[in-house]
């Protein structure tokens, strides 16, 4: 006796009716596409300079002028809201590249030679995977300053 296994063919369309009609990704997509609108909208425009300190407007509470208020030192929230999402998408570019460039060819260097070469990359991977992410970060920056 054999056991057989279906997979159901999807096209492109159909997997996106089934995504779009689930409502986690739905929000996710949602987040992750306001994130990035503003993003791109900082490039252009922000309504006030993050670097300008007004003392004057210190603390104010969210109004037409400053639509999610201001700081201790007076800068619109708003403003330092859109350069820091601009700001956070080139450093997760920048980490997936990084990942990417190191990976991809390691993965591929222990796929075409296999062997030592291979159980060399995978344990090292595994030495790596068994620290967690804060201690290699204050390892890193305890070794490079």
């Amino acid at each position: 006796m054999t056991l057989r296994f279906e997979i159901p063919e999807e096209n492109f369309a159909d997997i996106l009716v089934k995504a779009f009609t689930n409502r986690s990704f739905l929000a996710g997509f949602v987040i992750t596409a306001l994130v990035a609108a503003v993003a791109i909208v900082s490039f252009f425009w922000t309504p006030f300079d993050v670097t300008k300190l007004i003392i004057a407007d210190k603390t104010q509470a969210p109004s037409p002028a400053h639509w999610f208020g201001t700081d201790h030192f007076g800068r619109d929230i708003l403003s330092m809201i859109m350069v820091g999402a601009r700001n956070s998408i080139a450093v997760a570019l920048v980490a997936v590249g990084i990942g990417m460039g190191i990976g991809v060819p390691l993965g591929a260097f222990a796929a075409a030679r296999g062997g030592i070469a291979d159980e060399a990359v995978m344990r090292l991977n595994d030495l790596v995977f068994a620290f967690p992410a804060l201690l290699s970060a204050i390892m890193i920056t305890a070794i490079f300053g």
